[in-house]
Parts: structure tokens; C-alpha cells; sequence
């Protein structure tokens, strides 16, 4: 099993991607505990302790120098804390908010979702957590349009076309890790798609359970039959998922860039 406190970090590239059946795959173990989605503010904690730790190594170092030397006689104006200082401040930050919360709940593995994070904020979060594990989840964004369509019009406002377009940026955005270059930082990322996961639940739980060091047989298979659309609010509608053909031209067009089209063929969505 995965060491106590190692976090498991699934990325999604957008909304309707399977982030939420693969966090309650992963949480249906009973040491695991997958936190929901905070709308990417942990990334900007940790973008924003890069700012920090960038600016104590190059202007703190002299505070703290004539700090030292001098105390309240000396050049202090960039008086900070040293990097380890800030690195063991943000860990704990971190612990407070999600590891201490798991382990009352018996469940000391954990870890988190995001539909709008890229390698970059995994990146950071190795940085924390070098034993960090890696879920990278994609679907075809035709799919996933012909989901938020529904939620357009079902969600009485809620769900807007401005945010189906930041969906599909977010999608762009991870697809295009997805389709990277291995990575060379040590990072462990298992890339899934979607339709694959879900065509085969046996051996995908399988490969999850060797990326993430868990017990495939504690993982409760009747989540992948347990299809959850959206909370209560929604869940007592019958489903109206148009085809792709019948969805309007608005929506076709978010998939007209070239950059986007030559991703989706890079990722086997053709057609």
C-alpha cells in the first residue's frame, strides 16, 4: 500500500471527464480519501509560494544577512523567512486542510481532483510531495460538450455557455500534457481516457491499483456501474443528452480550431 500521507493527484481536463468516477473509484478503498475540486485556488497557494520562495532567495537572503548583523539598524526593507521555512509553511497549510481531516476519518491516504490543472501545478505539488502519484483523466470533448449542453439547459441559469467554453479550454489546456513528451521530473502520471476506463472496469482498476500502490480487490466495483449526475438537484430528471450532429453550430465551432482538432486526433477522437 501507498505510504501514509503520499497524496494521489487526479487531473481531468475539464468538466464531464470522469473525475468524479474516478474519485469515488479511488475513495471506495477504505483508506483512501479523495478530496473534491476548491476551483484551482490550492494551485494559486502554490503559485503563490513560488512568488515567495523566489523572492526570499534572491532579495531575503540580505534582509536576513543584515538582520543578523545589524538587527533594526540594517537594510531589512526584504526580510523574509528562508525557502525551507515557507516549503514547511505551505506542507502544512496542506496538512491542516487535507491530511489531518483523512486520517480522523480513518482514511490516511488522500489526495485530490481538479478539472483545470496542468503538470505544471502536479509540478508544484511534487515539490511537497515528491512520492506524489499522477492520474491524468481525458474524454472526447465532443462528448463532454454534449454533457454541459444538457446541463445548459437543465440548470435554470446555473450552467452558462461562458462556462462551457472555460471546460473546453481546460481540456485543451490538459490534453495538451497529455499528449506531451513523457515527463523527465520524476513525476508519475498515469494518462487515462475516459471511454477506455470505463470499457473495461476490471483492468483499469487493475492499472490504477499498480500507479497508485493500492489493493485493486478493496476497490468497490459497483461504483462503475453507480453513474452520479450532478447532485440531487438533478438526479431525479431523465437524462436528454443530445447526438453531436444535433447539438447547435455555437457549440460545434468551440471545436473548430485547428490546434484543438490536431489534440483531438493526437488523443484518438477522430471523425
Amino acid at each position: 500500500m501507498t505510504t501514509p500521507h503520499t497524496p494521489l493527484l487526479i487531473l481531468s481536463a475539464g468538466q464531464r471527464c470522469g473525475s468524479t468516477l474516478l474519485q469515488r473509484l479511488l475513495t471506495s478503498h477504505p483508506g483512501v480519501l479523495i478530496w473534491g475540486e476548491s476551483g484551482g485556488q490550492l494551485g494559486r497557494v502554490l503559485e503563490a509560494a513560488d512568488g515567495m520562495m523566489s523572492w526570499s532567495r534572491e532579495l531575503g537572503g540580505q534582509g536576513r544577512e543584515e538582520f543578523s548583523q545589524r538587527s533594526y539598524q540594517g537594510w531589512m526593507a526584504n526580510l523574509m523567512p528562508d525557502e525551507d521555512l515557507i516549503t514547511h509553511a505551505l506542507r502544512r497549510f496542506v496538512e491542516i486542510l487535507y491530511v489531518e481531516p483523512a486520517t480522523r476519518l480513518g482514511r490516511p491516504l488522500w489526495g485530490f481532483k481538479e478539472v483545470s490543472y496542468t503538470l505544471t501545478d502536479a509540478r508544484r505539488f511534487h515539490g511537497l510531495y515528491p512520492d506524489l502519484s499522477v492520474i491524468m483523466l481525458i474524454r472526447d470533448p465532443r462528448d463532454i460538450l454534449r454533457s454541459l449542453d444538457e446541463w445548459e439547459r437543465k440548470t435554470e441559469g446555473r450552467w452558462t455557455r461562458e462556462l462551457t467554453e472555460a471546460a473546453i479550454v481546460s481540456w485543451r489546456r490538459v490534453a495538451e500534457d497529455f499528449v506531451a513528451t513523457p515527463e523527465k521530473d520524476g513525476i508519475p502520471v498515469l494518462r487515462l481516457r475516459y471511454e477506455d476506463f470505463v470499457a473495461d472496469p476490471a483492468a483499469s482498476c487493475e492499472v490504477i491499483a499498480r500507479h497508485t500502490g493500492l489493493d485493486a480487490d478493496a476497490f468497490d466495483p459497483k461504483v462503475l456501474a453507480t453513474r452520479v449526475h450532478a447532485g440531487e438537484d438533478l438526479a431525479h430528471l431523465p437524462r436528454d443528452i443530445r447526438a453531436w450532429r444535433d447539438l447547435p453550430e455555437s457549440l460545434h465551432r468551440l471545436l473548430g480550431p485547428p490546434q484543438v482538432r490536431s489534440l483531438m486526433d493526437a488523443c484518438g477522437y477522430r471523425g
